[in-house]
């Protein structure tokens, strides 16, 4: 392609006003110069745009977009699909990043031949002015496909988040991989995408900030997000059957499937507990249960397209019960 950068840069815009300007800044100070900055308005309501626009007219190689809104994971794809570079980041538009992010992350992919680059990160509150360690210890190096793949799907020292890596465009494009319209759509992402890679490159350094704020996903876990947090693992689940690599990793699924059903039991705790609504609650626990089984059955069959759980959870505090 004529005069491609060699990373594109997928930036999602909504609802970001008094974060976008601290991202886009971050992105271009960066020390790695060859990039392009997908912008993508995904039918923001507020100043965001405005905020991005003014970072397009000052340099061209950060490129606006406007869709209407369909969501993080369609910001994505619609960024995916445009995207001219060699290589793939992901930066979330209430995030930043070090100087360095885009340099070492190219450089890791190009010591190593590796399809996959991973570095650390810090959490961010308060619009940056308090930070904290990710505390998890990484090795420089790279590591192979299969015990990198094993260890993401596990969450453990790698986690699936979109916006710590960088990946080789291929990935996506040649195996038709994107992210499906769904809460935890990285979990259910990042997996298949290192399932299709040679080798995972890490650095060690902490070189991505994650701003940690009032109502983010993790933050305000409902019956919506607890399903989808199962969902996310099915999708994997399935996407393994159908290239018939799932008995390899099944022990890895299934500790996952374990590990999300203990964060559901406090999440479901909690929904009943803060909206003083203790309707339902056992029955939540044992669809808790019900889907995580279902998870790790030996019968699953695998389907064409986004698999889905055949029950759902019960919100607390509405006036009416979910319908099953």
């Amino acid at each position: 392609m004529k005069d491609a950068p060699k990373i594109s840069v997928i930036v999602p815009i909504y609802k970001v006003e008094r974060y976008i300007g601290r991202c886009l800044l971050s992105l271009l100070r960066q020390s790695f110069k060859d990039f392009e900055v997908l912008m993508i308005n995904d039918g923001s309501p507020d100043n965001s745009r405005r905020i991005a626009e003014a970072f397009s007219k000052r340099d061209k190689r950060f490129i606006l977009f406007d869709k209407e809104n369909g969501g993080l994971s369609d910001a994505r794809n619609f960024g995916i699909e445009r995207a001219r570079g060699e290589y793939i980041a992901c930066v979330d538009s209430d995030d930043f990043v070090h100087r360095d992010y885009l340099k070492t992350l190219y450089g890791l992919c190009k010591k190593y031949d590796a399809e996959m680059s991973y570095c650390n990160f810090m959490y961010s509150f308060f619009n940056g002015s308090m930070k904290f360690t990710h505390a998890v210890l990484l090795d420089n190096g790279a590591i192979e496909k299969k015990p990198a793949l094993d260890k993401m799907i596990r969450d453990i020292t790698f986690q699936s988040y979109a916006w710590n890596k960088m990946y080789k465009a291929s990935l996506f494009k040649d195996n038709d991989i994107r992210y499906p319209d769904m809460y935890f759509e990285d979990v259910a992402t990042s997996s298949r995408l290192m399932y299709n890679a040679n080798r995972l490159a890490v650095c060690s350094k902490k070189l991505y900030y994650y701003e940690k704020r009032i109502g983010s996903i993790m933050g305000t876990m409902d019956s919506q997000k607890i399903h989808d947090l199962y969902r996310a693992v099915l999708v994997l689940r399935n996407y393994l059957e159908k290239n018939g690599s799932y008995d390899e990793y099944k022990k890895a699924v299934k500790a996952l499937a374990r590990k999300y059903h203990l964060v559901n039991i406090y999440s479901i705790s909690r929904q009943h507990i803060i909206n003083f609504d203790f309707r339902n609650m056992k029955r939540n626990f044992a669809i808790n249960k019900y889907i995580r089984d279902y998870i790790m059955s030996d019968d699953f069959e695998p389907v064409d397209g986004t698999p889905e759980i055949p029950i759902k959870f019960f919100q607390p505090g509405k006036k009416k019960n979910n319908k099953q």
